[in-house]
């Protein structure tokens, strides 16, 4: 765990008040990214699960014993899980169940996700990560990828590469799963 996010952790548990508002900033900036991308594997939804980590950062503020004793930020994770955030993916879960059709004994035993390396990563680790894999496809998956990254279609990257719709598809398609091969192969080496 970086210092800056222990020094924040370490200030939530101050008994100061304005210590604990100097605290919670750093703490929000250190974690958001680990805790929405977790979120999301749940819910699917960014709006619901900015929701759910507004109300989860609520609950840590006005009780944050639970994290007094966490090392690493998988421990971090785990933690706020298990007495922040449980409860709130309960509560949403209720809410959209008549889509889900969870029963209450699945609602009462709502499971974490395993969480990988890649969700301990950081955003610019991950940008690291995956800008190392696209710069080991060939130039045309390469090319392909961005173009459909920065939001064209299929048949503005079909004209862009001169090809079919039907070839940008499937080169898309097989370019995704190499460079889901080599995140998975990159992650086993961490």
């Amino acid at each position: 765990m970086d210092k800056g996010l222990r020094k924040a952790l370490e200030g939530l548990m101050d008994p100061d008040i304005e210590r604990r508002r100097r605290a919670m900033e750093p703490f929000v900036r250190g974690t958001f990214e680990m805790f929405i991308r977790y979120l999301y594997r749940y819910l699917g939804n960014e709006v619901e699960c900015e929701d759910v980590l507004e109300d989860v950062y609520a609950d840590i503020w006005e009780n944050p014993q639970s994290l007094r004793n966490v090392a690493n930020e998988g421990m971090l994770l785990k933690t706020v899980y298990l007495y922040y955030m449980r409860k709130r993916l309960r509560e949403v879960y209720r809410r959209i169940n008549r889509r889900l059709y969870l029963s209450q004994d699945d609602l009462k035993n709502l499971m974490a996700p395993e969480s990988g390396i890649l969700d301990m990563m950081s955003l610019a680790e991950l940008k690291d990560v995956l800008n190392k894999a696209l710069g080991r496809l060939k130039a045309r998956e390469r090319r392909a990828i961005r173009l459909w990254m920065d939001g064209m279609s299929n048949r503005a990257i079909a004209n862009e590469l001169r090809t079919t719709v039907g070839a940008v598809k499937m080169l898309k398609f097989r370019t995704i799963l190499k460079l889901r091969k080599m995140l998975d192969d990159s992650c086993l080496q961490s």
